[in-house]
C-alpha cells in the first residue's frame, strides 16, 4: 500500500482546507489554482500546487513535503492551513518566482 492510499482521508481533508484557505486570496490576485496533486518518493508524500497568475506566462508552482515516511506530524487541517498560508504570503509579498 502506498502512503497516498494509506493517508487518503488525510489528503482529502488537506485538499479541502487548502482550497478553502486559498479561495479569497486567489480571487484578490486574479489567480487560479489549476492543480493540487500528490506524489510519493522515499522522503514521503509531497503536495504540488500549480497557480496561474495574470502577469506570468508560466504557471507558478509550489511543492512541499506534507507526510514524511513515519507519518504526518500535524493534523490535516493544520497542515493545509500552513501550506495555504505560506502560498498566500508569497502571493502578497510578490515572491512568485
Amino acid at each position: 500500500m502506498t502512503k497516498i492510499t494509506e493517508y487518503g482521508t488525510y489528503l482529502e481533508d488537506f485538499r479541502a482546507e487548502v482550497i478553502e484557505g486559498l479561495s479569497s486570496a486567489l480571487t484578490e490576485h486574479a489567480a487560479t489554482l489549476s492543480d493540487l496533486s500528490y506524489s510519493e518518493d522515499d522522503e514521503g508524500v509531497w503536495v504540488e500546487a500549480i497557480v496561474h497568475l495574470p502577469d506570468r506566462k508560466d504557471p507558478w508552482v509550489r511543492r512541499r513535503l506534507i507526510i514524511p515516511p513515519q507519518g504526518p506530524h500535524k493534523d490535516a487541517w493544520l497542515a493545509g492551513t500552513i501550506f495555504s498560508s505560506a502560498l498566500i504570503e508569497d502571493l502578497d509579498t510578490g515572491r512568485t518566482y
